[in-house]
């Protein structure tokens, strides 16, 4: 008898320094839930008939941040508001946000990405003498995706040239249209609102998104503020791995811009057509 309680003594012990790898046990323990990466369950989420919230998977309480910071999301849960507003201020589809998390106690903290579904337009210069002419769209933040089926154009400007199928905008045809003729405002630039539907997991709801669109007639005739915003759009442009230059212009301080540019916020993105 004593014989199997000495064996079964030397096999518990086998086993411990096995599973530990030393005779003091000090190997790392299965993380619990609150070590885990923050998520949300997916990083792409879709519009949907009406508003809706998404709410961490892992993570408790704590404080919670976003890049860039319209995004509409609980600074004590974590819990994102997806809407179909998207005005200013608030969550914009069609581009990432990175997610912060930090514990209450600050000892621990952590970030995800999280994008909501759309279509974006990203800054840039447009030369109508070298033939740069077409505005193209970038769906859900990757601009190697192929752009879903859909209508691009339930706006239906007709001095607004972009096409309904594939939502590309071409600004010379724009020019041509007399897009800027009826500027009530008398100013270089215009808002153009597009709405379109995508045949993807929104089931087609509505989606839109501001741009603004400016003429000028040399790179030197560009004010140095709107160059300057255009390249805080980039600064704050998450998971785009290229973009184009954007160029610091001399052109005079242009103080009526829209109300609702800032170098705080990632749109409306601004589209400058030169003409020389």
């Amino acid at each position: 008898m004593k014989g199997l309680l000495s064996i079964a003594i030397i096999f518990g012990c086998f086993v411990l320094f096995t599973r530990c790898g030393k005779g003091k046990c000090d190997c790392v323990p299965p993380p619990d839930s609150g070590q885990s990466r923050l998520s949300y369950g997916d990083s792409v989420f879709y519009l949907k008939n009406s508003d809706y919230t998404i709410k961490p998977l892992t993570k408790p309480n704590g404080i919670y941040t976003s890049f860039p910071k319209n995004l509409t999301i609980d600074k004590n849960t974590g819990v994102i508001t997806v809407t179909q507003k998207g005005t200013d201020g608030e969550s914009q589809t069609g581009m990432w946000y990175k997610v912060y998390y930090h514990s209450i106690s600050g000892d621990e903290s952590d970030s995800t990405m999280v994008l909501l579904s759309g279509i974006t337009y990203i800054d840039k210069f447009y030369n109508l003498s070298q033939g740069d002419s077409i505005i193209y769209p970038i769906y859900n933040g990757d601009p190697s995706r192929p752009l879903p089926a859909g209508n691009y154009d339930l706006t239906s400007d007709n001095k607004f040239a972009i096409n309904a199928v594939n939502g590309q905008i071409n600004v010379k045809e724009c020019m041509r249209r007399g897009f800027f003729n009826d500027n009530q405002l008398n100013t270089s630039w215009k808002v153009a609102t597009i709405k379109y539907a995508i045949n993807d997991k929104s089931s087609s709801v509505t989606n839109k998104i501001d741009i603004v669109i400016y003429y000028y007639h040399t790179m030197n005739d560009v004010p140095a503020n709107v160059s300057a915003l255009m390249q805080a759009h980039q600064q704050m442009t998450v998971g785009l791995r290229s973009l184009p230059q954007i160029p610091s212009t001399p052109g005079a301080i242009d103080n009526n811009l829209p109300s609702n540019l800032s170098l705080s916020k990632p749109r409306p993105p601004c589209v400058i057509i030169v003409g020389n």
